[in-house]
Formats: C-alpha cells, structure tokens, sequence
C-alpha cells in the first residue's frame, strides 16, 4: 500500500523530492557532468527566469493591494496607530533576529559556486543611497527593473489609494489592485507547478559541480532560521506581552494554540485567518472591531518570520559571493526585509518568490532560489505558525493598550470555542 504522502504528495512535497533526486543524481554521475549538465542547464534557466518574470508584478501589486486594505485602520486612529507601530517596531527586530543569527552562524562561509561573478558592493553613500530610491522615470524603473524604486512608488500609490477609498473611484481602484493581486498570484501558483522540474535540474547541476559543502551550508541556513524564530516566539513576544500588554505568557499560547496548530499545518497565514480571528475574539479577550480591523490586513503586511528569514537570505547569499556588508548594509537590509514582508503573499511558498526580489533589489545572484525552494516546505511550517502569531501578539497588545481587553475572558481556564475547537 503506497502512503498518501507518495500517492498524492503537495507540491512542496515535490519540490523537497525533486530536490533529493537532483541531489542523489548530481552526485552519483558527476563524473559524466559534461555529458548531461549541457542537457539539463536549460530547464533549470528557465525556472530562474519565470521567477524573475513574476518579481515586478508581485512587488507592485502585493503592496498595493495590501496598503489599500489597511484603510480599514483609518476609522479609528487609535487602534491603527498602536497596531501600526506594533507592526513596524516588532517587524524590524525580528529582522535584526535574522541578521544576527545570520551573522553569528555564517552558514554561506565556506560555500564556493565557480563560474559566477562577485556582486558589486552596494553604495555607503547614505544619502545618495536614500535618494535614490525615489524614481524619477517610471519607465525606466520597470523597464531596468530597479526593485526599491518600484516598492517606494507601490507604497505611494497604495497610500494614495486607500485615501480615496470611499469614493468610486478609489473603491475601483482597490478592486481593479485587488483583482491584479489575485491575477499575479495565481500567475505564481503556475509557474510553481514547473517547479519540481526546475528545482531537479538546477539542484542536479549544484551536485555535479560543487560537493557536500553546499549540503553543510544549507543545513547550517536551517538552522539560523529556526533559532532566529525561537528567539522572536520565546524571548521577545513574552517580553512585550509581559512588559507592555501586562498579560500571561503561557495563557496567551494556550489562548491561541488552535490558530498555530492550523497555520503550521496549511502553511498559509491566510487560510488561518478565520481561526486567527475566532481565537482572539473568543479566547483572547480581544474586541471584535479591534479583531475584525487588525487581523485581516496583519494576516497581509504581518509577517516576522518573513522578516528574519528575508535577512538571512540576503547574508547567506553575501556570505557565498563574499561581499563584505557594512553595518549600514545590513541595516539596510533589515528595514528592506520589512518592506518585502508587507509584500509576500500570505500563501504556501510565497517566500520564494520574494527571497528573489531581495537577493536581486541588493544586487546578489538568484543562485540560491532554487535551493530555499528544495527546503521551503521545512522553513514553511514554523514560519507560518510564527507569522499568525505576531498578529495576535498584536491584537492583544493593541487591546490591552486602549484599555479594552477582556481580561476575565482571556485568563479564564474553562472556556470553549464554537464549532468544537476545545481548550
């Protein structure tokens, strides 16, 4: 009897078997690479470039799309501006999570892939650097794909139109964005379907010219994401939850454990999120205008596991290509990362798609895609679950801070959720 998980396996569960295959392929005929890596280097090719063909759309119309619906947030000030700053603040230290973690364990050092060119260093001039990322040829910003530019005019034209957001034209707008998201993300799901073959040919070929080291750093990268994730899950979400929302630890987990459990399982912050909104209203203790404004667009912009695991990519990558980061690079990076969190679409994978837009926007090779792609689906569950839990993190905080938590509710130890989802 053949199990289920062979018999009809996702397709993150093909993309790790293409990825195994390509590596048990690569190794036993490397002696023949000459032969068979002509052969296979242009399917691999091909999966970079329909990677690179989904980057500018999903930049562009993730953002917007996510920006327009924070217009939600407007109706009251209060609440906006404290999930806001929550948002940001925490996004930006889960970032630097990543990037220390990434630092500390250099898991790219040692890694040499012959062939590729060393990446320029990107500019110190902080200023200039600063002023660059404003277009002044809208044109040219898409036609010379300048990344930063494009999420720098995303960013305004989301803001702008979640301004007019009552009016016809603004509700247009949004949907005409939204509808162009919807489009662009099932772009993605297909180009993602060729993945499997992508990944095997790509990952064969690492196999056929480098060696186990490539394996050491991959696991060494592994490990720096699920450090960095448990140094968000266990030291800083308990410190704001004790120090600012004056509220249980363990509660708390025990009060939203159904939500982790769902979004580990699917992979997919926005599958959760009915689960995510019904644990915070009927366990945590939070309003439910607070839930019903906060979480949907939380579910969007989000994202700290995106955050940290977006760092450590970019330095990865620099570590491989031997590109020295300056203390302002890294920085750099971190804020980037926040911004391409707010961008990846709250879908199983989506990560790999914006993993490219952050190694092309620091000017890196997308070499390593393919190789995040091999192993996303062990990134992808505690990332998901750690995503859903920074939004109701947030949630109870913003609560809490406005005096309107429920706390009776929250500690209470007998209650039971609706539709059988039981403490």
């Amino acid at each position: 009897m053949v199990p289920n998980f062979l018999k009809n396996p996702s397709l993150a569960a093909k993309i790790l078997y293409a990825m195994i295959l390509g590596l048990i392929f690569g190794f036993i005929f490397k002696g023949a690479y000459s032969t068979w890596g002509p052969v296979l280097a242009p399917f691999g090719t091909l999966f970079i470039r329909l990677l690179k063909m989904c980057i500018i759309p999903l930049v562009f119309f993730s953002i917007v799309a996510g920006i327009s619906t924070m217009s939600d947030l407007s109706r009251v000030k209060k609440v906006g501006l404290i999930f806001g700053s929550y948002w940001f603040i925490a996004s930006l230290i889960a970032a630097g999570c990543g990037a220390v973690w990434a630092l500390i364990i250099r898991p790219g050092v040692g890694i040499t892939i012959p062939g590729d060119i060393v990446p320029p260093q990107v500019k110190t001039d902080v200023i200039g650097n600063l002023l660059a990322w404003v277009p002044d040829n809208i044109g040219k910003m898409f036609t010379d794909p300048n990344y930063i530019q494009i999420i720098v005019f995303s960013i305004f034209v989301g803001i702008s139109t979640a301004v007019i957001g009552k009016t016809d034209a603004g509700k247009a707008l949004a949907r005409v964005f939204a509808g162009a998201n919807e489009m662009t993300i099932k772009i993605i799901e297909i180009v993602m379907k060729y993945a499997p073959i992508g990944v095997f040919c790509l990952i064969a070929d690492v196999a056929g010219t480098l060696g186990k080291e490539v394996l050491t750093g991959l696991g060494l990268m592994l490990i720096t994401q699920y450090i960095a994730y448990a140094s968000v899950f266990l030291i800083v979400y308990p410190i704001a939850l004790k120090l600012i929302a004056r509220v249980g630890v363990v509660q708390f987990y025990r009060n939203i454990y159904p939500a982790m459990l769902v979004a580990f399982s699917t992979c997919s912050s926005g599958a959760t999120l009915p689960v995510t909104m019904k644990v915070n209203k009927e366990r945590a203790g939070v309003p439910e205008d607070i839930v019903n404004m906060c979480a949907p667009p939380g579910a969007t912009i989000n994202m700290h596991a995106v955050c940290a695991e977006m760092a450590i990519y970019v330095i990865f990558a620099a570590q491989i290509y031997k590109m020295d980061m300056s203390f302002g690079q890294i920085i750099f990076t971190m804020f980037l990362a926040v911004v391409a969190a707010a961008g990846t679409a709250a879908v199983p994978g989506g990560g790999i798609i914006m993993s490219a837009i952050m190694l092309g926007t620091m000017g890196l090779p997308l070499t390593i895609v393919p190789w995040i792609a091999g192993i996303y689906r062990l990134i992808d569950m505690p990332n998901t679950m750690l995503n859903v839990t920074d939004d109701s993190v947030g949630m109870v905080m913003t609560a809490s801070l406005i005096g309107e938590l429920d706390r009776e509710l929250y500690n209470s130890k007998t209650k039971r959720m609706k539709e059988g989802l039981a403490t």
